[in-house]
């Protein structure tokens, strides 16, 4: 059995055990009221805002590309990141989707695959430092955070600010092409995990949820790092598991929790399948490229 196969097989049996361990763990008499409940108006603004997110995340990417001279046009870039999101919902962790940008855009520009794939791995990168920076901001107000972790609201803001360095000496001394990029990405990406936070709100709000929005925010950036990790196809059991598991320790709602994240698993496949209807040139065209 070829490796790739095998590893497709492994990705298919950790996806069913994920979705087996999430039904026999919902509590589906609390779970379905609340969703037969819910308020559609906020699911429509989280769809509607969840793709803003989604544009801006486009528009980084297209600032890291412009970086190493490749300059496509803001239409072009936003129907590759959403092909992309349609690999994304088959493939682990936003692999298959990068290797699809990577593989198109070295067609289109005969461009160096490392300058390729640093755009695309910084355009990740910067991300994760936006998460991370965030997860120390807001565990910085929280006072379950302050109790169960051996920091200060100063230490937390600390590990914060250290992060935000740190992200740019890797830029400096790893990607100096891409240096003078890094605060106009950074705050690209703040603007994309505060859209994505702003869903997760609108979708608890959808739900009948109005508390502990700050617990509710950290668990939601650390299961966003988490899913990043290949090992479910889409990543889908990934958020909902940590949720759970984070209802242990944090004042939340288990059950609104994991209906939240489902909804946001939901509004994120939706707004994939606009991508299996793109279908992209090879080769660039007048209207393609950024004027």
């Amino acid at each position: 059995m070829k490796k790739s196969t095998l590893t497709k097989l492994l990705k298919l049996v950790l996806t069913t055990a994920a979705l087996g361990w999430l039904y026999y763990q919902i509590d589906w008499e609390k779970t379905l009221p609340l969703l037969q409940r819910a308020h559609w108006g906020w699911i429509l603004l989280a769809f509607l805002v969840y793709n803003a997110s989604q544009f801006t995340s486009t528009f980084r990417m297209g600032t890291h590309l412009k970086a190493v001279s490749i300059r496509e046009s803001f239409p072009f870039l936003t129907q590759l990141y959403y092909r992309s999101m349609f690999f994304n919902l088959f493939l682990p962790g936003g692999i298959g989707g990068d290797g699809y940008k990577v593989w198109l855009l070295r067609k289109r520009h005969q461009s160096e695959y490392r300058l390729l794939l640093s755009a695309l791995l910084l355009d990740r990168g910067s991300g994760l430092v936006a998460i991370t920076f965030l997860i120390f901001v807001f565990a910085g107000f929280n006072s379950r955070a302050l109790t169960l972790l051996p920091f200060s609201s100063y230490g937390f803001w600390a590990l914060a600010l250290a992060v935000l360095v740190g992200g740019g000496l890797i830029y400096g001394l790893f990607f100096p092409t891409f240096k003078r990029v890094y605060a106009r990405t950074f705050l690209l990406s703040l603007l994309l995990q505060s859209l994505q936070i702003m869903v997760l709100l609108l979708l608890l709000q959808s739900i009948g949820s109005q508390h502990s929005r700050v617990e509710y925010t950290l668990i939601f950036l650390g299961s966003s790092l988490a899913s990043l990790l290949p090992l479910t196809v889409g990543g889908i059991g990934v958020r909902e598991f940590i949720f759970l598991k984070a209802a242990d320790y944090l004042p939340i709602e288990s059950d609104q929790a994991v209906l939240a994240s489902l909804l946001f698993f939901l509004i994120n496949a939706l707004s994939s399948l606009v991508g299996a209807f793109v279908s992209l040139p090879d080769r660039p065209v007048a209207s393609d490229l950024e004027k």
